[in-house]
């Protein structure tokens, strides 16, 4: 990496000479990945096997979750007798000037979502029905953002709404489908419009906004605006961000109107020394530059759900913007070339999710972000968008960047193992329910096309088989929709081409206990704990 005055003189002398000529400044446009075949639900920020985690972690009293937990139970948001507060028409103005219901509405979403998960970890129908309470309330009453903030208002309280909507959607049966489709009728006219085609404001604007409309696509199940979202954050990125890679200065996004050296610096807060980790509002505050590195965060996170691997892309200059910033947190004086030697502090909670990807799932070294982190467990809300993030994301292996199979133990009725009887591998094999061994009959790995696969085979429904009563083998992997089986929030494993679940027959723990297909009812013999790792 060029030295600091390096980089500051040949910028310097940029500014000092001609415009320059805007291809040379616009980043290449990242591809934009598809859109999943089938959204992955509950999925966006948190699914279900990183919410299963959670709720373990909290049962068994573990650090950081339980005290992480604990503070979610003391903070108002986890009343079940809040009062909703909806307007039709909310209004913000630049620094919340004025402010008609912009912090009622922010407020009422990280409650939902709040209300959301605890009623994720205990069970207790009441905070389910107060996220429902305050869903519906909003849906039923807003038809616009009005004013300056709009973009972001919108961009804030459309990131957390689907949070707190998927998780109850997917896993709580007293959300009617007339009030469902109000809120996403709500999300689709009031929310998608205002965000999906970004803005050219500061960063953690866009950035929110992207992050608004990644959460709503999915909800929606719209697959053109997830598509569209993830581009623009593919070209945002780079822009907020920057790495001695980019060259003399900062990237820009295709028709940004930043064509000159001196319009980038000014949009930079002033800043003409560029260095890794650096980003578009740093000089401006740490406050600011968190929002915009938590949505960056956010977006990765939810994509890994959705079984889109973006840190390629973008985990370097997470990674490094991170780092740079934490180091700053936590006490290092700033350089005179740095923002004039004086840096306005207050990153905020929105170290957790990008730490535990980067450094926990991909074995990063982190050491100043992981400092922080750590210090600052557990966090808990910014009050606009940010929330509880130590309780879902600390340490939490169960969000895995697609590609990198889970493979383990499948377990079921009485914690006993789904194990292949004999550890045979021939065609029509007996799988079957037996006692906890470790051994390769029981290792089982959860592959990319849905299958379950253990000694080289797949879990198959005899004959592809459709009826109750259809015993459970292994078999030759064919790629059939006969061999996929889809984990459901309920715990259920579902065989989509037979409509029916993975079941163990008889309702019996014993070993030998043969697993078969039938119809679908969440009892306990139909619970299934994939593996992870």
């Amino acid at each position: 990496m060029r030295p600091p005055h390096a980089i500051r003189r040949r910028v310097l002398g940029l500014l000092g000479t001609l415009a320059l000529a805007a291809a040379a400044l616009l980043a290449a446009p990242a591809p934009a990945t598809a859109a999943p075949t089938a959204f992955t639900h509950p999925g966006v920020l948190v699914s279900k096997a990183q919410l299963d985690y959670v709720k373990a972690q909290v049962k068994s009293g573990a650090q950081p979750w339980a005290s992480a937990w604990q503070q979610l139970l003391a903070s108002p948001y986890a009343s079940t007798t809040r009062t909703p507060k909806p307007r039709p028409v909310v209004e913000c103005g630049p620094v919340s000037n004025p402010n008609y219901g912009c912090t009622d509405e922010r407020e009422d979403a990280i409650a939902a979502y709040t209300d959301a998960l605890a009623w994720y970890v205990t069970g207790n129908t009441a905070y389910a029905a107060e996220a429902v309470k305050l869903m519906n309330a909003w849906s039923a009453t807003i038809t616009d953002h009005t004013n300056s903030n709009a973009p972001l208002q919108t961009g804030w309280a459309g990131s957390v709404w689907p949070r707190a909507a998927e998780i109850i959607r997917y896993s709580y049966s007293g959300w009617s489908a007339s009030d469902i489709s109000r809120f996403s009728t709500m999300l689709r006219t009031v929310y998608l419009p205002e965000v999906i085609n970004g803005s050219n404001s500061n960063g953690n604007w866009e950035l929110s906004m992207t992050e608004a409309a990644v959460g709503i696509s999915i909800f929606l199940d719209d697959k053109a605006s997830y598509d569209k979202a993830i581009a623009r954050y593919l070209n945002r990125v780079p822009a907020y961000i920057y790495l001695a890679s980019d060259g003399a200065l900062p990237r820009t996004v295709p028709g940004s109107g930043l064509t000159t050296g001196q319009q980038i610096v000014d949009y930079w807060q002033g800043q003409s020394t560029f260095v890794t980790g650096l980003t578009q509002e740093t000089c401006r505050d740490f406050t600011h530059t968190g929002y915009g590195i938590s949505a960056i965060s956010h977006i990765a996170e939810t994509a890994a759900i959705q079984g889109q691997d973006l840190y390629p892309a973008v985990g370097e200059r997470l990674r490094q913007a991170l780092g740079f910033h934490a180091k700053y947190q936590l006490g290092t004086a700033a350089p005179a070339w740095l923002c004039g030697g004086t840096l306005k502090l207050g990153l905020g909670p929105v170290t957790e999710p990008g730490f535990n990807a980067l450094h926990n799932r991909y074995g990063i070294a982190m050491s100043n972000t992981q400092t922080l982190t750590e210090q600052s467990r557990p966090d808990g809300s910014n009050n606009l968008f940010v929330a509880w993030e130590t309780l879902t994301h600390a340490d939490n292996p169960n969000v895995r960047p697609p590609g990198t199979a889970d493979a383990g133990l499948l377990t079921g009725l009485g914690g006993k193992c789904v194990d292949v009887a004999g550890a045979s591998t021939a065609n029509g094999a007996a799988v079957q329910l037996y006692d906890c061994n470790g051994s390769n009959a029981q290792q089982w790995t959860v592959a990319a096309d849905g299958s379950l696969r253990a000694l080289g085979k797949c879990l198959d429904p005899t004959a592809a088989g459709t009826a109750n009563g259809t015993r459970a083998q292994l078999y030759d992997c064919n790629g059939t929709a006969a061999q996929s089986w889809q984990p459901r929030a309920d715990g259920t494993l579902l065989n989509p081409a037979s409509g029916r679940c993975l079941d163990a027959t008889g309702q019996s723990s014993a070993n030998g206990t043969r697993l078969q297909l039938w119809d679908c009812g969440a009892t306990a013999n139909q619970q299934w704990t994939l593996p992870v790792g």
